[in-house]
């Protein structure tokens, strides 16, 4: 074949590959078919193939007249093959695979894919490269032999995909076949999906820095510099990219488009640099790897961005578009830019004897210039605005919200409740911005506040209210904040009572001397600028993904109390299998504690022997209800006779409760709500949320990075669930340390915050084991989740578990895990659970699924959901949990596993992987499923811990 033979295949195969995408595709569409194309296009694409094992002169000989040159119809017979091969191919996969893996994939997984569908083209470079190395090719026997083999694999993999490919629901194009065809070549395309579009011309612009140097890679290693050697450079540099884009793809799913676009085109560019600047293998081999991670991320990245804003149902008809920016439009402009850079190019005359040129540097410096331009464009893509729709729980609205007594272990007669309509205003940058009303206790930012405001950083929150209040002059006044975000201070009729820092725990101030008898002006001064040394959990200024709304302000009941002068400031509750103690902080003088029949008289503290305990389970919640009276001061509390020990059985560690090896099936609760963020409409929402987990087999709750209304606890306390507590995370948080890097197992990674974090940690986090210490239902602590603000963790361990030697200290749930902790604690996401049980501490499984159904009408985002695997309704997600349990969580259990945590109880903004719904409106899973889940975990349990 000449040369000019081989240009006509090449432009004859590019011309049918674009051609055949843009008529195939749109009549993939027009059918509503993918699956046919895919697998049909294979099995005709692999038989083409095997057609050219025949292409051969001795076999066109025997066949055409000896006065013709079989050596010219070979050449012919190859281009018009060629042609034919491209266009099984490309109805195959440029059209149907391509559309079909844009209809199989969302939002929250795209990346993913894209990173996957990126980097197989050039690993099957290597493939190629590496499996036929043994042959000889100059004999015609091995090209037939190499044609025969990829035939056959090639018309295997159709043949698979029959029974793998799953066929997309999608419905037929309604418009004919001519205006599916040309619909994304149309303006009312361009003005329907102007984003789209951009996406296209990004990617155009992309492509031409990469074929500018690309058809020239090889040749410049080999011969501008000398690199007899170069597959050493470019082997390594493909498969290390190849792995960076298997994971970068994920990066675009949860961090978005403009953080991993950014990246990607900042890693190609800093790549043409250092190919530009250098010419010594170690820097060429960086540059290399720079420039390939760039390359394959990016076409992950902008790929992605692609699918996602390609219209449904129309798949098929807009890979025309896509061919035409990733192939036609960069394979014409590329090579051009790249021949006029190359004009004066040193020549050289090859083995051939034909002359050639050596390409230099340059073409990198052009590539720059292309791959510049695309930064304004990712800005440009990034500005799409959400489109969010507000949910409402079904819960009637009091006119006096969560009017049920806030602290049910201490008890008292005495309750003003100050929940309701308070006056509110904004101050922004010293000027009044908002006035108005605002219900309390629902913070600014929701929608049961009737503010629906976000506060910025600066921003001072003026709340004010008036009460009548009479009051005996021989006793105290206490006012009281369940809890308000975060940095506050109060006055009582203009005299400022106190301040408060930390938005997450209960305070309260003494204010007899400040309050009147009649009518009194309560007013609480909040700022709130997310300063990420204190606590804050999932909040952020930009919500979207795994991080959600921010909040400020007051959330928590506001109340007012009426205690003698000596009074019980608290209780420290504890028990064993046959005795409670119970000590009274605070007043002075003999007490009187009631309880049952019995009535005793003590000083500070009193153990009682219980004659026929009643032990407290989540299948049995028994809680004992007593009094104790000091003077005027008359309190009541409860306690449950409960236990929680680690101790072994059969030589593998579990967490016992009550003397006994105790399976803990849970879900993960973030604790947020659509209407009130934070605070639900209702106190009812906390009990239903405990009784339909109950209701689906679970048995326990992880409290994720947030601390609830005390109430809530009680509720856990009478209706039965075991509380996993976090604690709450403060110091920034790296998505590449804390997430990214530990996915890939690189989990022994030193941690590091600041001094003031490190000290505001441990002390909330002394204060939440001080508040939730009476509770029976909290029975685990985890102190850092998944390392965020994790620090010093075995010195943290050694301060917080003496505080509370009777609960689970969890050190580092997931990962960065050092010496101290009671539990091994796992999670696994995006792969199969199966990991080396730790006999020596009980295995907890402390996040797994995050399994994702997006059901309309009920989700919060109408674009983009958040998950790590999706399904289409709900028998397919209840199906795949069954599995997930039967598969991976029952095995773990036979080898020692005793405790699980499922993402997640509820969807949450983005998030669409909770068994309910964010509205709480729809149960997901077939609620037999998880009942027969739940009895099969306690079957291999109880086999795992039989004596």
């Amino acid at each position: 074949a000449s040369a000019s033979d081989i240009s006509l295949m090449v432009s004859a195969s590019a011309i049918s590959a674009t051609l055949t995408t843009i008529f195939m595709g749109a009549l993939s569409d027009r059918l509503g078919k993918r699956k046919l194309f895919i697998c049909l296009g294979y099995i005709l694409w692999g038989i083409s193939i095997l057609c050219f094992a025949h292409i051969r002169v001795d076999i066109i000989s025997k066949i055409i007249p000896t006065t013709v040159s079989a050596a010219s119809v070979g050449v012919l017979l190859v281009i018009i093959f060629d042609c034919i091969m491209t266009f099984f191919g490309s109805s195959a996969n440029d059209a149907a695979f391509n559309a079909w893996l844009t209809d199989s994939t969302n939002s929250s997984n795209r990346g993913a894919a894209e990173g996957i569908n990126s980097m197989m083209p050039l690993v099957a470079i290597l493939v190629v490269f590496g499996g036929f190395m043994s042959f000889d090719l100059n004999l015609v026997e091995s090209w037939s032999t190499i044609f025969i083999i990829i035939g056959i694999v090639v018309l295997i993999a159709g043949v698979l995909g029959i029974f793998i490919i799953k066929e997309p629901t999608i419905e037929k194009a309604h418009s004919g076949y001519l205006k599916t065809l040309i619909y994304e070549f149309t303006p009312k395309a361009f003005k329907s999906h102007t984003l789209l579009y951009l996406c296209l011309l990004a990617f155009i612009i992309f492509n031409i820095s990469i074929q500018i140097f690309m058809p020239y890679l090889i040749i410049y290693y080999e011969v501008s510099l000398q690199m007899t050697d170069y597959v050493l450079v470019m082997a390594p540099a493909i498969v290390l990219a190849s792995v960076v884009t298997f994971f970068w793809g994920k990066v675009y799913d949860k961090k978005g488009f403009r953080f991993s676009a950014l990246v990607s085109v900042c890693a190609l560019i800093l790549g043409y640099a250092i190919l530009y600047l250098t010419r010594t293998t170690i820097p060429v081999f960086i540059g290399s790897l720079l420039m390939m991670s760039g390359y394959l991320s990016g076409m992950a990245v902008f790929g992605a961005k692609i699918r996602d804003n390609t219209p449904e149902g129309k798949a098929g008809s807009f890979q025309g578009a896509r061919i035409f920016s990733q192939v036609l439009i960069p394979g014409i402009i590329g090579p051009a830019i790249a021949s006029y850079i190359l004009r004066d190019a040193e020549t050289i005359i090859g083995s051939d004897g034909r002359e050639g040129f050596i390409p230099s540097a340059d073409i990198f410096l052009a590539a720059i210039v292309p791959a510049a331009l695309l930064i304004p464009f990712i800005f440009i893509l990034s500005k799409k605005k959400v489109r969010t729709v507000k949910l409402d729980t079904s819960y009637d609205l009091d006119e006096i919200p969560f009017n049920v007594y806030p602290r049910p272990t201490l008890k008292r007669d005495s309750f003003i409740n100050l929940n309701g309509k308070w006056d509110f205003e904004v101050l922004r940058n010293g000027k009044s911005d908002f006035k108005g009303e605002i219900t309390v206790p629902y913070p600014p930012e929701s929608q049961l506040s009737n503010v629906e405001r976000i506060t910025k950083k600066g921003d001072t929150l003026i709340y004010t209210r008036t009460f009548d209040v009479s009051f005996d002059k021989n006793k105290k006044q206490i006012l009281n904040f369940g809890a308000v975000d975060n940095f506050c201070e109060v006055y009582i009729n203009e005299k400022k009572v106190g301040e408060h820092i930390g938005g997450y725990l209960p305070f309260s101030f003494d204010v007899s001397s400040y309050i009147y008898s009649g009518k009194n002006t309560i007013k609480v001064l909040v700022t709130d600028s997310l300063d990420t040394n204190f606590p804050y959990g999932k909040q952020t200024h930009k919500r979207g993904g795994m991080w959600y709304t921010s909040i400020s302000g007051i959330w928590q009941t506001v109340w007012l109390e009426e205690v003698p002068l000596n009074y019980i400031k608290s209780l420290d509750i504890s028990t064993t299998l046959n005795s409670v103690k119970i000590k009274a902080n605070g007043a002075e003088g003999q007490k009187t504690l009631f309880l049952g029949d019995l009535e005793i008289s003590f000083e500070d503290e009193i153990e009682v022997e219980l004659s026929e305990p009643v032990l407290w389970t989540p299948e049995n919640p028994y809680i004992n209800e007593f009094e104790i009276v000091c003077g005027e001061d008359r309190v009541k509390s409860y306690f449950a006779v409960r236990t929680i020990s680690i101790e072994k059985r059969n030589g593998q560690s579990y967490i016992f409760l009550n003397g006994e090896p105790y399976f803990f099936h849970g879900v993960l609760d973030q604790g947020y709500y659509p209407d009130g963020i934070f605070t639900p409409k209702s106190e009812k929402a906390f009990i239903d949320d405990i009784l339909k987990l109950k209701e689906l087999g679970f048995n326990m709750l992880r409290k994720h990075i947030k601390i609830e209304p005390e109430i809530f606890y009680y509720y856990c306390d009478i209706y039965g669930i075991a509380v996993f507590q976090d604690m709450v995370n403060n110091a920034k948080y790296s998505f590449i340390y804390d997430t990214a890097l530990p996915t890939i197992n690189l989990k022994k990674l030193p941690k590091f915050s600041n001094k003031k974090a490190r000290k505001i940690f441990i002390n909330t986090a002394k204060e939440t084991i001080e508040h939730l210490k009476n509770h029976p239902s909290v029975v685990y602590y985890t102190i850092f989740n998944e390392g965020w603000g994790q620090f010093d963790s075995d010195k943290v361990y050694d301060i917080l578990k003496p505080l509370d030697k009777s609960r689970i200290f969890d050190t580092a749930s997931g990962w960065f895990r050092n010496k101290k902790s009671d539990v091994q604690s796992e999670h696994v996401y995006f792969k199969k659970a199966d990991f080396e049980i730790d006999k020596s501490k009980p295995s907890v499984l402390s996040e797994f699924g995050g399994y994702s159904l997006n059901i309309e009408g009920h989700s919060f985002n109408l674009d983009k959901v958040y998950g790590y695997k999706k399904f289409n309704n709900r028998e397919e997600f209840s199906k795949a949990l069954y599995e997930l349990y039967k598969g991976e969580v029952i095995p773990l259990i036979k080898k020692g596993l005793g405790a699980t945590v499922l993402t997640q109880l509820s969807d949450v903004e983005d998030e669409t992987n909770g068994v309910l719904t964010y509205d709480r409106k729809i149960v997901k899973p077939l609620e037999s499923d998880m009942q027969k889940i739940s009895t099969n975990i306690q079957k291999a349990f109880s086999d795992a811990t039989c004596k």
